[in-house]
């Protein structure tokens, strides 16, 4: 019988219904990952599986986001994490060491930082395996033309974001708390309707890393009880 974890990914796996200008981390590669390229979706697959099942039994809330970036989870695998995170906190991401994907990951990681401030604060609090990151649109959507870029995503394409955000509810044991990690997420929650929105935290990027870390303090560590 398929579990959870394993349903959830095969979703994504899947990706999109309509995947112009998207890039899917689990399913396609291109001359930015490692040799043997192929193998690259299958080891972030496998990276998001370690990652999700680390917090099966432990995740107390959720921090839903607004999609990849063409820096974290494009290669790791696992959202708002980047190689950096897999290489310097591995032991906050899983239970076992997670593989990078990029073709320089040994001479230079890549890093990503929102990934950075969320990691931290995590790692400040001691938390990390009582906090489950995801997006709205969890897939990377990219510029036209340019895939090394980010994009915000449409509508519509949020709306596909909703049976693998679902599914990957139903990989825990309990219920979580979801808090939106910015508009397109709080967005999201609202068209959604169900879970009710936890509250809103500013997104890190573009000027609000201190706003993000005063507001996590605040009221995703009250709702953990750290």
């Amino acid at each position: 019988m398929e579990s959870p974890i394993d349903h959830f990914v095969g979703l994504l796996t899947t990706g999109p219904d309509e995947p112009k200008h998207v890039f899917n981390p689990w399913k396609d590669h291109d001359e930015r990952d490692c040799a043997p390229r192929a193998q690259a979706p299958r080891i972030r697959r496998e990276n998001l599986a370690a990652y999700v099942g680390a917090r099966a039994r432990s995740a107390r809330v959720m921090l839903l986001g607004e999609a990849p970036s063409h820096r974290g989870c494009r290669f790791s695998g696992v959202p708002f994490c980047s190689e950096v995170e897999l290489q310097h906190k591995a032991d906050l991401v899983a239970r076992e060491p997670l593989k990078p994907t990029s073709a320089g990951h040994r001479d230079k990681p890549m890093s990503e930082r929102s990934a950075a401030i969320l990691w931290d604060e995590m790692d400040r609090a001691g938390c990390s395996h009582e906090v489950v990151l995801w997006n709205a649109f969890p897939w990377h959507p990219f510029q036209p033309e340019d895939v090394a870029s980010n994009r915000k995503p449409r509508l519509p394409e949020v709306a596909q974001g909703r049976a693998a955000f679902d599914a990957l509810l139903r990989c825990f044991t309990h219920p979580i708390a979801v808090f939106a990690v910015g508009k397109v997420a709080e967005d999201a929650l609202r068209r959604w309707e169900r879970p009710v929105c936890a509250g809103y935290i500013r997104h890190p990027s573009h000027g609000g890393e201190s706003l993000f870390r005063a507001q996590f303090r605040r009221d995703v560590l009250a709702r953990i009880g750290t």
